[in-house]
Parts: C-alpha cells; sequence; structure tokens
C-alpha cells in the first residue's frame, strides 16, 4: 500500500486531493483542510473495495436506513470533475460521503481493504497535521502549471517580511562583528533593507508608497492586501500591502534570492557587518538590473502614517455615507453636509 498526498497547487481553496493506492488499484478522493476530512463518491467507494456503484450505493442506503450513521453528518455536496465520453466535465453539487461511510460500507464489503484503507487514512490525516500541507507528487511531475503556482505559493510565504528578516537575523547572530539586536543601529537596517526591496520593484520607499497610493476613494483605500473584510490602521501604515500583484511577485523573488544568500552565509559562517550585508544586497538589485536606493532625501515616515490614518478616517467615512444610500462627494464632506449622517461614524 502506498500514499500520495494531493495539494490544490497553491491555490487558496481548502479543498485538496489524496490518491489511494494497492496493489492495482488507485482512487483519487477529495481532502477537506479546513475540517482535516476525506470525502469520497459512491463511484470513489465502488473503486476503493473492488464492486459495483450500484452496490456500493446499495449499502449507503442501508447504512443510513440502519440508523448506523447520520446523513447530516457523512454526506455532503461538492463539484467535482468527472470523465465523460474521454474528456474531463465539471459536476456541481455531486453527493460525497465521508470517512466513516467509507468505512463502514468497507466492512461490509471488503473488511481486508477497509483496513488496510483506514490505516492508509489515518497516515494522510497525520501527516496533514504534523507538516501543515499535503503534497501531490505524482500530479505536480505531470503538470508544470501545477508545480510553479505550488513553487509560487512556497516563494510567497519564504519571502514574507519576518521570514526573510528572520533569517538575516540568524545570519547576524552567526557571523556579524557588529550586530546588538537592541541597538538603535540594527532597527534602522532593517528598515533600510525593507525600503531597498520596494524601491527596487516601485521606485519608491514604503513611506512614499503610503503617500502615493493610499487613497479613500479607492476600494480597501488602495490596499491590495487586507486580512479582513475592512482594512486596519496597521494594514494602512503597512507600504507591502500597496504593491500591485506583478510588484509583489517581484518582491517575493528578490527576497527569496536575498534570503538564499543569507542561509548560506549562516552555513558558512562567514564574516561581515551590516555595511558589507547591504553591499551584497545592492550587488543583487545590479545583477537584476533593479535600481539601487540611495538613501534617504528626507524623513517622511511620520507624514505617512498621519496620511494613511487619516484617509483611513475618511474612508469609514465614504463606506458609512454609501451604505446609507448617499452619493459621496469629498466637497460636501468637507462642508458639514454629512454630519448628520455620521454621528455614530
Amino acid at each position: 500500500m502506498s500514499m500520495e498526498l494531493g495539494g490544490n497547487g497553491g491555490t487558496e481553496t481548502s479543498e485538496s486531493t489524496v490518491f489511494f493506492s494497492d496493489e492495482d488499484t488507485e482512487v483519487s478522493l477529495r481532502f477537506e483542510s479546513d475540517d482535516q476530512s476525506i470525502w469520497a463518491t459512491s463511484q470513489n467507494i465502488a473503486d476503493l473495495f473492488g464492486v459495483d456503484v450500484s452496490n456500493a450505493r446499495k449499502h449507503i442506503r442501508n447504512i443510513y436506513s440502519d440508523d448506523e450513521l447520520e446523513k447530516t453528518a457523512t454526506k455532503a455536496k461538492f463539484a467535482s470533475v468527472q470523465i465523460e465520453g474521454g474528456r474531463e466535465v465539471i459536476r456541481p453539487d455531486v453527493a460525497h460521503y465521508s470517512l466513516d461511510m467509507i468505512l463502514s460500507v468497507g466492512y461490509r464489503v471488503n473488511a481486508k481493504r477497509a483496513v488496510k484503507f483506514r490505516q492508509w487514512a489515518t497516515q494522510t490525516l497525520k501527516a496533514y497535521i504534523e507538516q501543515g500541507y499535503v503534497i501531490n507528487e505524482k500530479a505536480l511531475r505531470e503538470s508544470p502549471e501545477k508545480l510553479n503556482k505550488l513553487a509560487a505559493a512556497v516563494r510567497a510565504l519564504r519571502s514574507e517580511e519576518k521570514q526573510v528578516y528572520a533569517k538575516v537575523r540568524e545570519c547576524f547572530r552567526i557571523c556579524a562583528s557588529d550586530y546588538d539586536p537592541l541597538s538603535k543601529e540594527v532597527r534602522s537596517f532593517y528598515a533600510l533593507l525593507q525600503d531597498k526591496f520596494h524601491h527596487a520593484v516601485t521606485g519608491m520607499t514604503s513611506s512614499k508608497l503610503i503617500l502615493d497610493r493610499a487613497n479613500h476613494k479607492s476600494q480597501n483605500m488602495g490596499m491590495q492586501a487586507i486580512k479582513g473584510t475592512s482594512p486596519t490602521l496597521e494594514e494602512a501604515k503597512t507600504g507591502k500591502n500597496y504593491l500591485n500583484n506583478e510588484e509583489l511577485y517581484r518582491l517575493h523573488l528578490l527576497s527569496e534570492q536575498f534570503m538564499l544568500y543569507a542561509e548560506s552565509t549562516a552555513l558558512t559562517k562567514r564574516p561581515m557587518t551590516m555595511a558589507s550585508l547591504h553591499g551584497k544586497l545592492d550587488a543583487l538589485l545590479i545583477f537584476n538590473d533593479y535600481p539601487v536606493f540611495s538613501g534617504y532625501e528626507d524623513y517622511i515616515k511620520e507624514e505617512a502614517v498621519s496620511h494613511a490614518r487619516q484617509e483611513l478616517g475618511l474612508y469609514k467615512k465614504r463606506l458609512k455615507i454609501e451604505s446609507l444610500g448617499y452619493e459621496y462627494d469629498e466637497d460636501a464632506l468637507a462642508a458639514g453636509e454629512y454630519d448628520e449622517l455620521l454621528i455614530d461614524a
């Protein structure tokens, strides 16, 4: 018996595919990561245990009629891709059955195979819980597009600022002769590092991004990435949130390259200073034909924070006005024409 864990290629859906294979049988099943459960169609169940689909459906009906399992807890409808006439067809609302139902049918028709399947299912769920992901090696080998999507998803996670800076801190801790985690110079170093990345892909520092793109009249105040349904002040003060998809992708590529250098440096324990690390980043930017940030001409961080706070306040007022059925007008807001509407805003 072997097991392959299937991923959805880096999308944000909670559904993946898992493969059960044993001797001459290979069946793909649905894996829901939200509740860490495995689901199968009646055809899947028939294939698993080597019976006709009508036989599998008969056992499912009997299990429900015998009150062995509750239908509401063990049956759900999902969209499913099926092969019909040699082509793939997406069928909405196809009945799927939970792991409990799969095992119940299995014990009735093929107890030996049911035991093997239960062991496989336990391994699959344990792997997801321990590792936090599932990988379908077969599908990734056969589909370069899926492999590229997965690589992009991993790259996005690795290149998050906290990941990059954590790796740089590790590099410093091992190699840097001038590293003091509590010093003002180190805090300034990380801010400059961040702005070098932002400047490379946009021509602007984090503060300039906020001043240029934070706009209460735009959707989500001009931000491309927020966690909830409405932006927070902390999100509005973060320049990276205003990057578009192409800029973010280029930032991910640069960040990953830089982090690979930091990892290599940490492994070899080569001595370095903050200045030499900045020099390596500049060299990386030049190699990739990106502009190198030459330094701050003025201090605008406080101005950017103030602008973000002001635009967020106006954004909330605009949403309130529009939710009441009124057309928003910036001049009318300034003139106080909406004051009565905004008493509770």
